[in-house]
């Protein structure tokens, strides 16, 4: 195990749901400063990255310090070098011997993706610096060129750990498309100096010094990016194409959307991050829960129903709009202020931010309902899908689905899915709230079925199952209505 550990046992257990949270803190990256008898400074990965970057200047306790060389381990910093296809159609980190995208499915080659050489950031070394040109100094004002990239995590039968929903009055023509993914690992890549002649930095791997001289062996330098990686919960959401090709719009969603998570869920700004990726029919908005441990927000946007809704109008309130005269509250905020969308850490984007360019689209999301996804399918493929799967016996099942569907309510994960552990079929199966639907027809009133059925269910719910009847002999409305947190609302 190398000197930099992140205790790996604890975060794959965690990751496979047998720890509570898997978002255990990373190790920070360091950076020794010779003060004195000589300190370390430390700072997450996602802020190392760049602030101890190669050549970087430390201005720390009234004196400048220059990052000129990284910590090797035994063997050198070989085995922390790798290889990496950037999708620059949607933003996917691939590895790089992959062909298509993970993500997109995008043939990867050299107009659709980015071949990168990349060694993971390592702890540093500086050197005292008493003056420094005006070259340095223009440099590091221009800072880094850096990106972001993300990748799923696997889940069973080679499928990725994701779960996609649509957000809109109608899921057949939804305003948002969004993709929760649990688990994924998210990457910040340091390509070099803006305006630099050269992507990367040159460094010898045998020693750690970076920009040696000509004279070292050819074979112990290298031209690398450096990156990080964390785990993260991740959200990505795509809205409408005339928001995707509008970059102002696209930057002023992305905030105002960020703002009304931060107000409604009562975090800080520091908790939640995002960032723009892909391009095309793929660009998109990224979110992902950046504080220690998660905060536990993004999955519940694409689990409950109404949630994207409520932040919506939350996000108007924030922009100065009244929720009922629509008016504008402070029309001496011309296009944003610090009360709504700017931050600190947004300055980069002021430029863009233009709260009136969303006021509309938060305005149709305030009446919009969320509705997942099922293997890729939409809602009416889905529905198609489970329809086909009924028992050809059973009229029942048929009419359950088409009253879900003609409501536009939730439809089921699967039908007929085998519980083995209490060896029973229920007709449909909701895999979020592990909910076992049973449509139950004349033939459950003779009383040895309904003996078997009540030993069957009371051995599912003994194993932390959700059991839901629905009979042939009640109002199918009427039974539906009474599990809103399972099945939704009626949208007719």
């Amino acid at each position: 195990m190398r000197e930099e550990s992140d205790f790996y046992p604890y975060r794959y257990l965690a990751s496979e749901g047998f720890l509570p949270g898997y978002n255990f803190p990373r190790l920070p990256v360091r950076v020794y400063v010779p003060r004195e008898d000589g300190e370390f400074i430390s700072r997450p990965r996602f802020l190392a990255i760049t602030e101890f970057g190669p050549d970087n200047l430390i201005y720390h306790e009234g004196a400048k310090y220059q990052v000129r060389r990284f910590w090797t381990p035994p063997g050198g910093l070989g085995a922390r070098r790798s290889t990496a296809k950037l999708c620059n159609v949607c933003g996917y980190f691939n590895s790089g011997t992959d062909d298509r995208c993970g993500n997109c499915q995008t043939v990867l080659d050299g107009s659709t993706s980015l071949f990168v050489n990349l060694l993971e950031m390592p702890n540093a070394k500086t050197i005292r610096r008493e003056r420094i040109t005006c070259d340095e100094e223009e440099r590091v004002r221009r800072g880094y060129h850096t990106t972001i990239h993300f990748r799923f995590a696997p889940g069973a039968g080679g499928r990725l750990r994701t779960i996609e929903a649509m957000v809109g009055a109608d899921p057949t023509q939804p305003l948002l498309r969004t993709t929760f993914a649990p688990a994924a690992t998210l990457f910040k890549v340091n390509h070099g100096w803006k305006g630099g002649r050269t992507e990367g930095f040159l460094l010898n791997l045998a020693n750690g010094e970076i920009n040696p001289d000509a004279n070292q062996s050819p074979g112990e330098t290298a031209i690398l990016r450096l990156f990080v990686s964390d785990t993260e919960n991740l959200l990505l959401v795509r809205p409408r194409p005339e928001i995707q090709r509008d970059p102002r719009a696209l930057a002023s969603l992305q905030f105002a959307l960020q703002r009304g998570m931060e107000q409604h869920f009562q975090v800080e700004e520091s908790e939640l991050a995002s960032e723009r990726v892909g391009a095309g029919d793929h660009r998109a908005i990224l979110y992902w829960e950046a504080a220690e441990g998660g905060v536990g927000v993004l999955r519940r946007l694409v689990e409950e129903q109404n949630l994207f809704a409520a932040i919506a109008s939350t996000a108007l309130e924030r922009l100065h709009f009244d929720l009922v005269s629509f008016e504008d509250q402070k029309p001496d905020c011309a296009q944003a202020c610090y009360e709504c969308l700017l931050s600190y850490t947004n300055q980069p984007d002021h430029r863009w931010l233009n709260r009136h360019l969303v006021r509309d689209v938060l305005n149709a999301l305030r009446s919009s309902l969320t509705t997942r996804q099922h293997a890729g399918r939409d809602y009416e493929e889905h529905y198609r899908w489970l329809r086909s799967l009924t028992d050809s016996r059973s009229e029942l099942e048929r009419r359950f689905v088409d009253h879900l569907y003609q409501t536009r309510r939730n439809l089921p994960d699967e039908a007929q899915k085998a519980v083995a552990e209490v060896n029973t079929i229920p007709d449909f199966y909701y895999s979020g709230c592990h909910a076992c639907v049973f449509c139950d027809g004349a033939i459950h009133d003779d009383p040895a079925q309904q003996q078997r059925d009540k030993d069957v269910r009371r051995q599912l719910r003994e194993s932390g199952y959700r059991v839901i009847v629905i009979r042939y002999d009640r109002d199918l409305e009427t039974q539906i209505a009474q599990y809103p947190d399972v099945f939704g609302e009626a949208r007719r």
